[in-house]
């Protein structure tokens, strides 16, 4: 998007990554759309946002909210709102308290190939260590969420943003199971970057992968037996069909 743009850069251009209906509180919405836009790279540090006025348009939310979200996005570091010129996404020279590894992320602007690497290397030692300190509980909370995904992909109605929300849930289930703080962090870390990738593999099927959900079911069944190895080819199979999806024409 250009940032010398007099109206604000190219809303037009962003009209279909920000025509979803809020489900959270109106400043909410505005904030996390932001944050969207900056993980689908849609806008990149230094580029000026749309206009206050195409915002509530884009948005369909009130110039308050507009507002509000501003200011919480200032106070954040990720925007600068410059008097009488515009706001602008910040290039990381102040204070970013939100977020601040993901921020860092989406600055150093990573290929796909690079960003791939780095899932893999990470739940690759988060399945680790899940199928050596995963307790019963952690077990049957990813036992119903991968049942909950399979009985999801088998009904009739196509419901991706319950799809997308099912397998985050089972990566954030992972990660915790690992029973490592730093990781479970930096691991959530990057499966927020990926959020909006996964997104757009699930919505580019026009059936829901058999694969795909299998492939959990894979990871589950390795943690469960305790057996680590299976658990990392799980996890490296899992990344393969997901890459295929996300490339998928």
């Amino acid at each position: 998007m250009a940032s010398n743009d007099t109206d604000g850069g190219k809303p037009h251009e962003l009209a279909a990554f920000l025509a979803s209906k809020p489900n959270d509180s109106s400043v909410d919405f505005v904030v996390n759309s932001i944050k969207e836009l900056l993980l689908t790279q849609k806008v990149m540090p230094g580029d000026r946002l749309p206009s206050e006025t195409e915002l509530c348009k884009l948005l369909s939310v009130s110039r308050g909210s507009v507002r509000e979200a501003m200011k919480i996005l200032s106070a954040l570091g990720i925007v600068d709102i410059r008097r009488g010129d515009g706001t602008y996404i910040s290039t990381g020279g102040g204070k970013v308290v939100f977020d601040p590894l993901l921020f860092s992320l989406i600055v150093s602007r990573p290929r796909f190939a690079e960003l791939k690497e780095l899932r893999v290397i990470l739940e690759k030692n988060v399945a680790r260590l899940a199928a050596r300190n995963a307790d019963d509980e952690d077990i049957a909370r990813l036992r119903s969420c991968v049942e909950r995904t399979e009985a999801l992909r088998s009904s009739e109605q196509r419901d991706y943003d319950a799809l997308l929300a099912l397998d985050l849930e089972f990566h954030e289930t992972l990660g915790r199971a690992a029973k490592n703080g730093p990781l479970e962090t930096i691991y959530g870390f990057v499966m927020q970057y990926f959020r909006p990738y996964i997104a757009q593999s699930l919505k580019k099927q026009k059936t829901f992968s058999r694969e795909s959900a299998e492939a959990h079911r894979d990871i589950l069944d390795a943690i469960a037996r305790r057996d680590h190895t299976s658990a990392e080819t799980a996890v490296e199979d899992s990344n393969e069909i997901w890459e295929s999806l996300v490339l998928k024409g």
